[in-house]
């Protein structure tokens, strides 16, 4: 019934903006923008309509409406987001099917035993680490959650258990949050670097980056997600029934080891190819289909797939896209902009309202989305603040962690699908974390800042 409620409110105030005038400087395709955003953002954070439907609804109103070009509409189709998603499902269809997922679940469990609060721990840090060899989240997320469903199974928490739920939430929090302080790990710090050189000549360094934001997004994350898991979805683990594994690889684990590790060697040195992450994938999910070669026929990889994440994901990309191209991101973040109190004086609240402003513009223009704008709009802050350009961009960082739904980070759709994850549950997760880290993220953040030298 809320949903609906959520939904109904969203159409009502769809319809209003719709007609409204633009405002000065705009046109009239901002006020039609901002009135399809409205409603998809509610049936995105509400999952009113199965997820392949939100995105076709996404995708008809913009084109009929003629917000946008079909290029911009469906730019999402054309991110490497979507495809990294298509591979990653397929890899996941032949990591269960041939059993390797269960063998490395069987291998789990005496690395994480101990309890379901040892795993919630094993687990982040087995996510968040794996972030420092392959870069994609998301194919960390469409790799590691079959697996730890598989583990799961082993120890009893199975399909409705609150804490199967604790387990995927952990691998895809693990996998998001603590990357944000790792600079090739995530997609919105990729898209930062990019719009800060392209836009402001401002090239950031593994290392920098790295200090500035680890010590606190990093492993106070890392430390926090665990217990804060444990407390929201306690559960209790039984005795790893699952019997002895077998003592021999088989052909396809061995076939499908060679691809997977292959693929982890060309995720971890994409910077010296060149090739993205979502062409290996891709690459990768070939190879497990092709006839002889590969470990799962053709036909039932299809069966076993859903393509309902896939235009759910483009569609979210693609609302990025037409909020960029309709000028409502800028109308939106130069709304905000004004109603900053924002001085040279302003310490700790110029701070707190450059992180605000970020955790604002990503619940309409999403995460990957959010860096474009925010840093066309960094130049303006940094005179309002009296602060340096390159601390202004990096306020964008600290306001990820602060998400509170999870269509804002493709990662979270995809473990929302793969690990059957409710919204209602990643809500009970996400707004406490995002709570936690206006209490206690965002002002270590500014202390570490300060300490470093990086703020006045």
């Amino acid at each position: 019934m809320f949903p609906r409620l959520i939904v109904s409110a969203a159409a009502l105030a769809a319809v209003v903006l719709f007609f409204l005038p633009p405002p000065a400087g705009a046109t009239a395709s901002v006020m039609h923008a901002a009135a399809v955003v409205i409603f998809s953002v509610a049936l995105m954070a509400t999952v009113a309509l199965p997820e392949y439907l939100v995105g076709l609804t996404f995708f008809f109103l913009t084109v009929v409406l003629a917000i946008a070009p079909p290029s911009v509409v469906f730019s999402g189709f054309h991110s490497g987001a979507v495809w990294m998603v298509f591979g990653g499902l397929i890899l996941g269809v032949a990591i269960e099917a041939t059993g390797l997922g269960a063998r490395i679940a069987r291998w789990l469990v005496g690395v994480v035993s101990g309890g379901y609060f040892t795993m919630l721990v094993g687990i982040v840090w087995i996510m968040a680490l794996l972030a420092f060899v392959m870069p994609s989240s998301v194919g960390r997320v469409t790799i590691m959650m079959p697996i730890v469903l598989l583990l799961a199974d082993r120890v009893g928490l199975v399909e409705g258990r609150r804490g199967r739920t604790g387990l995927a939430l952990a691998v895809a929090m693990g996998t998001l949050t603590p990357t944000f302080a790792i600079l090739p790990a995530s997609v919105p710090n990729l898209a930062l670097a990019g719009a800060a050189e392209a836009i402001h000549d401002i090239q950031f360094t593994y290392t920098d980056y790295l200090i500035l934001h680890f010590p606190v997004i990093g492993l106070v994350s890392m430390i926090a997600l665990p217990p804060a898991i444990w407390l929201l979805f306690r559960d209790r683990t039984a005795p790893d029934g699952g019997g002895a594994g077998a003592v021999r690889l088989t052909g396809a684990e061995i076939r499908l080891m060679i691809v997977l590790l292959a693929a982890l060697a060309l995720w971890a040195t994409d910077t010296l190819h060149g090739v993205k992450p979502a062409w290996v994938a891709l690459g990768a999910a070939i190879v497990c289909v092709l006839p002889r070669v590969g470990v799962v026929p053709p036909g039932a990889v299809m069966q076993k797939m859903s393509f309902g994440p896939i235009l759910f994901l483009a569609g979210v990309v693609g609302m990025g896209a037409v909020v960029t191209h309709s000028g409502l991101g800028r109308v939106v973040g130069d709304a905000l902009q004004g109603a900053l109190a924002l001085d040279a004086e302003g310490g700790f609240g110029n701070f707190a309202a450059l992180i605000g402003l970020g955790a604002a513009m990503g619940l309409v223009t999403t995460l990957p989305g959010e860096p474009a704008i925010m840093t066309a709009l960094a130049e303006n802050l940094a005179r309002a603040t009296g602060w340096p350009l390159l601390s202004v961009l990096m306020t964008q960082v600290p306001s990820w962690a602060l998400l509170m739904f999870p269509y804002q980070a493709p990662p979270l759709v995809v473990a929302m699908v793969i690990g059957r994850i409710g919204v209602g549950q990643f809500l009970r997760l996400l707004i406490p974390m995002a709570l936690f880290g206006w209490a206690v993220m965002v002002p270590l953040q500014y202390l570490w800042w300060r300490h470093l030298g990086y703020l006045p």
